[in-house]
């Protein structure tokens, strides 16, 4: 599995917002902070942290002769845990990701397009950004309490490649909007690993941002 599970949603952020941003001059820059899984969390999930930085895009736009630069600056966290799957070993099969984006506010209008996304269209991003992931039909969701907001949590089933084999494997997604930014949570883990759910809505409920 690719560990760059959710750097298309800010690639998606200024493709969608084309030509809606209005007529000002200059560049306009907007960046969100950081959301991490705490370390607590952490510690008590066994995963471990692979890297937290920084994924900025930058677009022109043009309207009515004027054109502008907009530049957002997104933020990716990675986690994983190595497991122990039958067939296949130790294998660092475990991931869990958050990925936050900055309220885009613009001569009085605010967007931002992953605010609309679903959380189905959110695991189809997760599902662009995985070697070998394929997401089937949601068969579950609960309610958590993320960054002290409700959050629905989405579970879809689905399938990934595994060095070389297909492995069922379930995907959790949520997204929350938290000071002036959108967070987003993705989990992803195979189906035949017990009690990683818990793993996942630990490392949910313990997002900081």
């Amino acid at each position: 599995m690719n560990r760059q599970t959710t750097v298309a949603v800010g690639l998606a952020l200024l493709i969608a917002t084309t030509g809606c941003l209005g007529v000002l001059d200059g560049p306009v820059e907007f960046s969100a902070s950081e959301a991490t899984a705490s370390e607590s969390a952490l510690a008590e999930t066994d995963y471990e942290e692979v890297s937290v930085e920084s994924s900025e895009v930058q677009r022109e736009f043009s309207a009515a002769g004027q054109s502008k630069n907009v530049s957002v600056t997104n933020q990716v966290a990675m986690y994983e845990r190595t497991v122990s799957l039958a067939g296949l070993g130790e294998q660092r099969a475990a991931v869990f990701s958050t990925f936050a984006s900055p309220e885009v506010s613009v001569v009085g209008q605010s967007f931002n397009p992953i605010d609309d996304y679903s959380n189905k269209e959110l695991a189809n991003l997760a599902q662009e950004q995985y070697d070998g992931l394929q997401i089937g039909d949601e068969v579950g969701a609960r309610e958590l309490t993320v960054l002290n907001e409700s959050a629905d949590v989405s579970k879809f089933e689905g399938t990934a490649t595994l060095s070389g084999q297909e492995v069922d494997v379930f995907v959790h997604v949520t997204k929350v909007k938290h000071d002036g930014d959108f967070v987003v949570g993705v989990a992803i883990h195979p189906q035949q690993l017990d009690g990683e759910q818990e793993r996942v809505d630990t490392l949910l409920e313990g997002i900081e941002h």
